[in-house]
């Protein structure tokens, strides 16, 4: 009787022997089913005792007993996480162009999995635990946004007033002079050029992109170059900006013919 085969195959410890599991296709002799559910082995089998998934189905002891055949372990293993990559416009970059600001940096995590093996062969992985160790730190690129423009040699020079004494507007055309020989024309563009920016006011700060000073620099950090003052002194804001005007585009005609163009320098 089916019943009593069943109470009979109990008895045995439930030892079950199956030739073929379907999706796997792996041939395994002789195991009692242990940590495997009952409802994840496949129904073919050739013990005239077990004929159905159901006749498995209806024996839940199976899933108590210890395995002959099938082992689980429990492995980890530590994987890298690779990190990501942010762009950024730079408006004092050539547009086309790109650089590092930031190298990105992998993060880790830790990864535990359930592992099946029967008869030394793996037979399914699952995934229990995930951890993260260290995230990862994405690379910065800053992408140029700056347009090339052909600045016209005749921007004409603005006129300038007379300069009071003691001011910062003074100090300014001193040491253009005495600094890059920056007199007359040059002057007057420089003049023009920063009564635009600030108004030869140090204290001057743009809310909204960070620019200070009477170069109104952006960051206005970058002044520090020329004295740890930068926020509040003249003097120091003034060397920051005739160097730059200096080293980008040589007169300060020239920059007040590119801001004239396109709005900045």
């Amino acid at each position: 009787m089916p019943g009593g085969r069943r109470e009979r195959r109990a008895e045995r410890g439930v030892r079950t022997r199956v030739l073929t599991q379907i999706g796997l296709g792996v041939a395994v002799a002789s195991f009692a089913v242990g940590s495997i559910a009952a409802a994840a082995v496949p129904a073919l089998t050739d013990d005239p005792q077990v004929t159905t998934q159901a006749d498995l189905a209806a024996l839940p002891e199976i899933a108590t007993h210890k395995s002959d055949g099938a082992v689980v372990k429990t492995e980890t293993k530590e994987v890298a996480i690779k990190p990501g990559s942010v762009k950024q416009d730079d408006p004092e970059l050539e547009k086309g162009t790109e650089e590092v600001v930031t190298e990105g940096e992998p993060g880790s995590q830790v990864i535990t999995y359930d592992v099946t093996y029967v008869d030394g062969e793996e037979v399914s992985r699952v995934e229990t635990l995930k951890l993260t160790v260290e995230q990862p730190t994405d690379e910065v690129i800053a992408v140029g946004t700056m347009e090339e423009t052909e600045e016209s040699t005749s921007t004409s020079v603005p006129a300038t007033s007379s300069v009071s004494p003691g001011t910062a507007r003074a100090l300014g055309q001193q040491m253009a002079a005495s600094m890059y020989g920056w007199t007359g024309s040059e002057w007057s563009c420089l003049d023009a050029l920063w009564q635009r920016e600030s108004g030869w006011n140090p204290n001057a700060h743009n809310p909204y992109s960070g620019a200070h000073g009477i170069p109104q620099a952006l960051p206005g950090s970058k002044m520090a170059t020329a004295g740890a003052d930068w926020a509040t002194n003249p003097a120091t804001q003034i060397t920051w900006g005739l160097g730059y005007i200096s080293g980008r585009y040589g007169t300060p005609c020239s920059a007040w013919g590119h801001s004239e163009s396109v709005g900045w320098y």
